[in-house]
């Protein structure tokens, strides 16, 4: 078998595109744009995967922006995913760029590992801006969908891996992480605090309810063996803005614990399964408890009432709150989670 690596040839790009869909899957795939440039991997003659890429200039820097990489799913496990991105990464340098960017969604270990074991490091908004100033910012944000791009975070590299660490976001300290975390939440959902009684009982409300999710769901951790994280992923701010203060709804940043290192294994699957089971647990807790203490947790319970709807939705960029995890691992336990939200939401 010969696994070779080749720019996309004119024409494939429709093909490649077909492939991408095939291997994010029903869901995500309707998210797949047609790359306008490539790296392919082919086995045997035949397109196996791709690494899509496109190069744009922003502020005076010309930047490699990787859009997404991917394998066939008959042929996954073997490598060629970890090459792809080694190709890539090596193509854009090649082509002179001063910097190279990627957008990575949160619960995507595998991708956002594969990414800094080639150099690139986790970047906030406001450090990257220092490499490509604010219009830069504003062109990239359109070019990748940034505002929109729910859960998801920026990576950076530049030439050298000194240059490079002077951009990265220390999100590994999981203690502030966590307190901006509740912060943002709470201003989010400040509308509705402030149609409550008291604005100290409506902050105090969402306050319980995000850092008991965090307390959970750390206590799911804790017999893993593996170094945990707490952060949150800034992407899609704007979304969360318009939606909780033009419609007044309940829609929270996304954060959760995340293990330092990925493992293409099922113990690996179990771990982040079970962080997610112990925090859906503590919400449908609360949410029954509320049906019995009424008034003192009536907000509490509105509010985690529509986190548990949110974790039962299938949509790729909210699964790290749940969903995902527990559907890699275990069917038939996120079955039983959702029906459990169902009852507790809407039949007790």
């Amino acid at each position: 078998m010969s696994l070779i690596f080749r720019s996309m040839n004119p024409g494939e790009a429709p093909e490649l595109k077909k492939l991408a869909q095939k291997s994010f899957g029903p869901v995500e795939g309707l998210f797949v744009t047609k790359p306008t440039s490539a790296i392919v991997a082919v086995l045997d003659e035949k397109p196996v995967g791709g690494f899509a890429y496109q190069i744009e200039t922003a502020g005076d820097k010309k930047v490699g922006f990787a859009s997404f990489f991917f394998t066939d799913p008959a042929f996954q496990g073997q490598g060629i995913g970890k090459r792809l991105c080694e190709e890539g990464i090596r193509r854009m340098w090649e082509e002179g760029c001063d910097v190279l960017v990627t957008l990575v969604r949160d619960d995507n270990v595998a991708s956002w590992g594969a990414f800094e074991k080639n150099g690139l490091v986790l970047a906030s908004l406001f450090k990257l801006s220092r490499l490509v100033g604010w219009p830069g910012i504003a062109k990239l944000c359109v070019k990748t969908i940034y505002g929109l791009s729910i859960g998801h975070d920026f990576y950076v590299a530049l030439q050298d891996e000194k240059s490079t660490s002077l951009y990265r976001h220390k999100k590994e300290r999981s203690a502030g992480q966590i307190v901006a975390y509740v912060l943002i939440n709470i201003l989010l959902l400040l509308r509705i605090a402030l149609a409550a009684e008291n604005i100290f009982y409506g902050m105090a409300s969402a306050a319980l309810v995000f850092l008991g999710a965090i307390l959970a769901g750390y206590i799911g951790t804790i017999f893993s063996g593996r170094k945990w994280n707490f952060r949150f992923a800034g992407g899609g701010m704007p979304v969360y803005f318009a939606v909780n203060f033009a419609i007044r709804g309940i829609f929270p940043l996304i954060g959760n614990w995340y293990p330092s290192n990925y493992e293409n294994t099922q113990k690996f699957k179990r771990d982040m399964a079970i962080n997610a089971i112990a925090a859906w647990v503590f919400l449908l807790g609360l949410v029954a408890a509320a049906k019995t203490v009424g008034d003192p947790l009536r907000l509490a319970s509105s509010i985690a009432s529509v986190l548990l709807v949110l974790r039962c939705l299938p949509i790729p960029a909210l699964e790290s709150s749940g969903f995902g995890r527990v559907f890699r691992w275990s069917k038939i336990a996120l079955g039983l989670l959702i029906a459990a939200s169902i009852a507790v939401v809407f039949v007790l």
